[in-house]
């Protein structure tokens, strides 16, 4: 009986841990954050954006969307709401393909940073820049 009690309370302990884990593998918790917070994070850290408009974000499944003009081309930041089972699924989605696909068009995902990834970095000249502010932004 007391081997029984014993194995269901680690597995209750196993339980726990793996939930915690997965949490943390989505990065950092910035899922109460918008995209217009990743512009002021990005403006803090010294990047110069020229301009932002809406973005719907229906096409790529996102929860929020914005463009940003940095430099001499537009990126795209989209949120993902992970506490939303369908927006979490796609961000999982993407985080194991690496990319996304807007009208039968592949784009690469360089990185997701908890509820956030960044679209249109290959020929922004501020791409490492842009990487580590999404890095740093919590």
């Amino acid at each position: 009986m007391k081997k029984a009690v014993r194995f269901h309370i680690l597995l209750l302990a196993a339980a726990v841990l793996l939930s915690v884990a997965g949490c943390n593998s989505l990065g950092p918790d910035n899922n109460y954050r918008m995209p217009r917070d990743f512009v002021r994070h990005m403006q803090s850290e010294g990047i110069k954006v020229s301009g932002i408009r809406p973005l719907d974000p229906k096409p790529l499944s996102a929860g929020a969307a914005l463009e940003a003009k940095i430099g001499n081309s537009n990126i795209g930041i989209y949120k993902y709401d992970i506490t939303n089972k369908n927006q979490r699924s796609r961000l999982e989605k993407i985080r194991k393909s690496k990319r996304i696909y807007f009208n039968g068009i592949p784009y690469p995902i360089y990185e997701i940073s908890g509820s956030f990834i960044v679209v249109g970095l290959d020929k922004n000249k501020e791409k490492q820049r842009i990487l580590q502010a999404l890095r740093s932004f919590k």
